[in-house]
């Protein structure tokens, strides 16, 4: 029996991440919008939380029913635990058990209810009711740690319950111990690097490089090493039956590539900008392949190429100061980095038109609240 599977993704990168599901095997993927739907078992599940680098979560879908009002959406839940449900080996009995702690999160859109409050209300209701019938107890409500983390999404008047196997989002990678102003979401930032379409092979440079969030995530996907390498804990870890030994052995899995003679330097103005990219790339064990400095990246003199340039420059609220970074980073671009690849990551206020360079291709993505532009070149 194969599970309905969601990976969600923020908006612009349901590309990135269909194609990583696929890489990874995933079948019957269907691009959604903040997400890709898939089939899939729970070793599935394992390797996509373990290897996923632009997605924001993995779910589990449950089942879905008629939620057009408060006694449907009460119904509904409680017909998952009175009635015994099996999702390829989880039993709904030990899912439900009330020894389990649990917590709900709801969203809607386009329904008749639309207090996500309310509806997680009523969801968690018709649970712990149908818990009391059955087994003469109800489960605990814990929203701060529980052992089973479940999401309402009622849409359409159509509820759908899902469990969260992931917990934290993904892109909390685990190194990032210290930041910089505005810092780019890792999963942003890993988008950016597979759009690139760099092999992996030679320097990496950001001349504005931040907290070093651009650099550690070309250098995982050069090294193949796993996203969630460094993270501690995974709500898949507390589900009933998860399969240990195989999880267990995913954690112990190192580098699957070679060196091959990466380097990655990091420029920035701001020295506490420096100090965090070295913790950063310190707690990512990336420290030896890394050139940290204090200065104008357009002053820096690269090393030889070909390689890639990344790089986030200042846009949104702090533009005022930077307007003329522009056309400063097109002629950066022209003169030093001639062979290279770039990739910028440019606000949505169509300021990328001023590098004075024609982009391969413009990508829109969301940057937190912002709109961007990951935008491409081939430098010659």
């Amino acid at each position: 029996m194969s599970l309905r599977l969601v990976a969600t993704c923020a908006l612009g990168l349901e590309e990135f991440l269909e194609a990583e599901l696929r890489e990874l095997g995933a079948s019957k993927c269907r691009r959604e919008r903040g997400a890709i739907t898939f089939s899939g078992t729970w070793g599935d599940v394992l390797q996509t939380n373990w290897r996923l680098r632009t997605a924001n979560r993995v779910l589990v879908e449950l089942a879905a029913w008629d939620g057009s009002n408060a006694e449907a959406l009460e119904v509904g839940a409680g017909r998952l635990v009175e009635n015994p449900k099996n999702w390829d080996g989880l039993q709904s009995t030990r899912l439900f058990d009330p020894r389990h702690t649990f917590a709900i999160r709801a969203t809607t859109a386009r329904s008749q209810i639309r207090d996500t409050r309310w509806v997680g209300m009523k969801v968690k209701d018709g649970i712990v009711d149908a818990q009391r019938r059955r087994y003469g107890r109800r489960g605990s409500v814990d929203r701060k740690d529980p052992d089973i983390q479940l999401r309402v999404w009622l849409s359409r008047d159509r509820a759908t319950l899902l469990l969260d196997t992931s917990g934290d989002p993904l892109d909390r990678r685990g190194y990032r111990m210290a930041t910089s102003e505005a810092p780019v979401r890792e999963n942003l930032a890993a988008a950016c690097i597979l759009a690139s379409g760099w092999d992996g092979q030679g320097a990496v440079v950001d001349p504005m490089c931040g907290s070093g969030t651009l650099l550690a995530e070309a250098a995982a996907v050069a090294l193949d090493l796993a996203p969630g390498r460094l993270r501690k804990r995974w709500a898949l870890e507390r589900i009933p039956g998860i399969g240990r030994e195989a999880w267990e052995s995913l954690r112990r899995e190192g580098s699957r590539v070679p060196e091959t003679g990466l380097r990655l330097y990091g420029v920035d103005q701001n020295p506490a900008a420096i100090e965090a990219a070295g913790t950063n790339l310190r707690k990512a064990g990336l420290a030896r392949l890394s050139s940290l400095e204090v200065g104008d990246g357009y002053s820096f003199q690269p090393p030889a190429g070909p390689g890639l340039l990344v790089v986030n420059p200042a846009y949104g609220e702090r533009l005022e100061e930077n307007r003329d970074q522009w056309p400063r980073l097109g002629d950066l671009m022209k003169q030093r980095y001639a062979g290279w690849k770039a990739v910028v990551l440019a606000g949505g206020e169509g300021l990328g038109k001023h590098i004075g360079l024609r982009p391969s291709r413009r990508i829109p993505v969301r940057n937190g609240p912002l709109d961007a532009r990951i935008l491409l070149f081939d430098l010659y």
